[in-house]
């Protein structure tokens, strides 16, 4: 299994710095000087509750993530988390946290997962924590988890979310993050690939503005034969937003028949937004289909030009094909419900991201 760099926010001497390769990009340390108070998370005794409805919603405040497996235990195959992260305009609060999650074998899981924040929204700009969350995916022979990921945290936040997911042949792993970043926000993913029929999807898309900042870091290990992986990113940034892309891919000795591919879209709307963007294969093995591709541009003029041609007005022209651009990483998603939530949670970015 994939491990985890450790790190305590709470203990300062752990923080990664810029000397580490993986966090190169995103220097928590510098950010982080001293260790945040304590914010305990909020415990609920799921076994005393009673079964959750059929929609299957559930809050879980403060990095409560060891509540995780009871949730699902009493939700139906098709899951909404919220994890709410409390913060208080100049208090750093943090807190921490960690869940494992089983997916038996056979069994379709649909998990749509919102990280927000609670405070009362006209000071939300000031609102700022530190959270440092991880959960472990176990996915069994046959298995099908969809993880469907919006990060809608404020301007101020600390966020750091952390994931390993570890196959079993023939089992399914699709996962969809939507992002608006935060003033340091790193969104880590794991996979440990079986092989013998699994299939891994990692899609994200991303919508930076001001100084925010939004790393996606991705590990993907085939360790055995016949496995695919599958990823696309897109993202926008503006202002001096920065976004950070690493995505890497390692196929081992033996791992023959393995089919994946990785791609990274973003446009650069302004010369002081940056992207880092580092997308990797590293393949010990001879009969493989392996592809990887990395584009970074600004908005297409002709397309500008072609909406004003038809009567739209510059800044109209510019909001309909930056939206259009982030949108097709949506479709994949199959439940119809959720993907029309990601969508509204994609309208209400762009609107966000092209006001003044």
């Amino acid at each position: 299994m994939n491990a985890l760099t450790p790190l305590d926010i709470f203990d300062p001497s752990s923080y990664p710095t810029r000397r580490d390769e993986e966090w190169k990009y995103s220097d928590l340390s510098r950010l982080l000087r001293e260790a945040p108070e304590r914010f305990a998370p909020v415990e609920l005794d799921w076994d005393a509750l009673p079964p959750q409805q059929a929609d299957g919603n559930a809050v879980i405040v403060n990095g409560g993530f060891s509540q995780t497996p009871k949730i699902l235990a009493n939700l139906a195959d098709r899951a909404h988390l919220t994890y709410i992260s409390w913060g208080y305009p100049k208090a750093i609060l943090g807190h921490q946290g960690e869940g494992h999650v089983r997916i038996e074998a056979g069994r379709k899981v649909c998990i749509f997962e919102v990280y927000d924040f609670g405070i009362a929204p006209e000071v939300h700009r000031e609102c700022t924590y530190v959270g440092n969350t991880a959960l472990h995916f176990y996915l069994e022979e046959g298995a099908h988890l969809i993880r469907i990921v919006i990060l809608n945290e404020p301007a101020a936040a600390i966020s750091i979310r952390r994931s390993t997911v570890e196959t079993s042949p023939n089992s399914v792993f699709k996962q969809y993050v939507f992002s608006t970043g935060a003033k340091f926000q790193r969104f880590e993913t794991h996979v440990r690939h079986a092989g013998h029929g699994a299939e891994v999807v990692l899609d994200g898309a991303y919508l930076l503005k001001d100084k925010r900042h939004f790393d996606m870091t991705t590990r993907v290990t085939h360790a055995e034969i016949n496995g695919t992986t599958s990823q696309t990113i897109r993202g926008l940034v503006k202002d001096q937003a920065t976004a950070v892309f690493q995505g890497r891919i390692l196929v081992e000795r033996g791992a023959d028949g393995t089919d994946a591919r990785m791609r990274h879209q973003a446009l650069i709307l302004n010369d002081g937004a940056h992207i880092r963007a580092k997308p990797e294969l590293e393949i010990y093995a001879d009969d493989v289909q392996c592809a990887h591709g990395n584009t970074i541009g600004a908005l297409d003029e002709e397309s500008l030009f072609f909406c004003q041609a038809r009567g739209m007005d510059e800044a109209t022209a510019r909001g309909l094909l930056t939206h259009a651009f982030v949108l097709p990483v949506a479709d994949g998603i199959e439940d119809e419900e959720i993907r029309g939530k990601v969508l509204e949670f994609l309208e209400g970015a762009g609107e966000n991201f092209h006001a003044v």
